[in-house]
């Protein structure tokens, strides 16, 4: 873990580091952690993230308002993620990817870790457009030195693109 391994780190360079992990640690919202927790190999671990999940159902209000992911505050001094936050200072909310399962379906994936019949759904990070971007932001890097001269070249690649014509099948292609 990231936090605890910045415990070694001389004093003047923790008052550099800890700033910027604090600044970044949207992966510790409560709502991320207890995703962990509940796919956690630990049993007692996977438990206690279903107990949390319940204690959030239970105590659920309709929300109408919208929410807003802030960093939480950090113990820097943890020695597991689950110590990572302030869990009774927090405003808990539960995960979005739990909220379509019963409380029984997800007692079950609490349970039966090792049955692997359920699964979250996946979600691309990166759609075909972006990968194609990337590519071409990257063979731009390797031929041509400077942002001026980066941005130039992929935008001459993508209107040379626009020119030339599509085709849908292999059969557009062939010429008879």
């Amino acid at each position: 873990m990231l936090v605890s391994k910045s415990r070694y780190l001389s004093d003047d360079l923790k008052s550099v580091i800890d700033p910027v992990i604090q600044r970044n640690a949207y992966y510790a919202h409560p709502e991320n952690l207890l995703l962990c927790m509940i796919t956690d190999d630990r049993k007692h671990v996977r438990e206690l993230g279903f107990r949390r999940i319940m204690k959030i159902r239970k105590s659920k209000q309709l929300q109408k308002e919208l929410c807003f992911m802030e960093p939480p505050s950090l113990n820097f001094n943890a020695t597991d993620y689950t110590e990572l936050i302030d869990w009774q200072t927090c405003d808990l909310t539960e995960p979005p990817l739990t909220t379509s399962i019963s409380d029984d379906a997800l007692k079950k994936l609490i349970t039966d870790a090792d049955d692997s019949g359920f699964q979250f759904p996946r979600f691309p990070c990166h759609t075909q457009a972006v990968e194609r971007s990337i590519k071409v932001v990257t063979e731009a890097s390797m031929e041509v030195i400077g942002q001026s001269s980066r941005d130039g070249l992929v935008r001459a690649k993508l209107d040379a693109r626009k020119i030339m014509p599509a085709f849908e099948t292999k059969s557009d292609f062939t010429t008879k």
